[in-house]
């Protein structure tokens, strides 16, 4: 993608000036369509995780922001992992790894390292060249009093820390950007086996109720989020195309039997 670059080196600045390290080592995905290039939108690496939070109980799929039909729906509590995001026409979409697009006007980031760093910024502060031993069974969290955790999966001898963060009770957590293919996690570095420590209260948004829409619905959504012109879901346009094709042949193969009579008969 052209603009990989500038949403490569954009991303590190802003993870810089929240005091986060995201990005080591990785070599980063690019899809096979190259929509926001294609069309001169402005676009950065995001590698986060949203949820569906919207008034009409569901989000469209697209396959891309100009298509004229959906793909599939999600419904509000669900998410959606977007790897990039982009401004199209003045809207913002977000990019998965299995190339699908949603408008995120009507989604909200899950709460993570970016955001615990964003909101205690001021209490994290920078390791430097100091190696650290993690055993394997460490548990690893997304952020200090996380509600869930993962297991360090091997043991790692030689693992530098970015971060260091004390908590509420006087414990020392450390930040890991990148080891050994596992990235952006916290372990508290005083009781990294604990699996009762503290969960932090973190703002969430009011959720709207979930839905289950109509097919006009749908087609309202698609209309609020592509235009006019869109004609519907993919998945309808698919049965119509079936049955106009199944017709065809039933039509065709009317017609060579009907003629195949008429000339044995004659």
């Amino acid at each position: 993608m052209k603009k990989l670059v500038y949403g490569f080196f954009s991303i590190l600045l802003v993870l810089v000036l929240i005091g986060t390290t995201s990005v080591k080592a990785d070599v980063l995905w690019e899809p096979s369509d190259n929509f926001f290039d294609e069309n001169n939108c402005v676009y950065t690496v995001e590698q986060r995780v949203y949820m569906i939070n919207s008034p009409n109980g569901f989000v469209n799929v697209y396959s891309s922001p100009d298509s004229a039909f959906t793909t599939g729906q999600i419904k509000n509590g669900d998410t959606f992992f977007v790897y990039y995001k982009g401004t199209y026409k003045d809207k913002l979409w977000g990019l998965n790894t299995s190339e699908e697009y949603i408008p995120l006007d009507h989604a909200v980031v899950v709460y993570d390292h970016i955001s615990f760093s964003e909101e205690y910024k001021d209490k994290i502060n920078i390791v430097k060249d100091e190696c650290f031993e993690l055993k394997k069974g460490y548990l690893r969290w997304r952020y200090p009093g996380a509600e869930t955790f993962e297991e360090m999966p091997i043991d790692v001898e030689n693992a530098y820390a970015s971060y260091r963060f004390t908590d509420e009770q006087g414990l020392n957590w450390l930040f890991f950007g990148y080891v050994n293919g596992i990235r952006n996690f916290w372990i508290c570095i005083d009781d990294p086996e604990n699996d009762k420590l503290p969960v932090r209260e973190v703002n969430r948004p009011e959720m709207y109720e979930v839905l289950e829409p109509t097919q006009e619905q749908i087609r309202e959504a698609a209309k609020e989020d592509i235009g006019s012109n869109t004609l519907g879901s993919r998945k309808g346009i698919t049965i119509v195309v079936a049955c106009i094709c199944t017709l065809t042949v039933i039509f065709i193969a009317a017609y060579f039997i009907t003629r195949k009579s008429a000339i044995e008969n004659n």
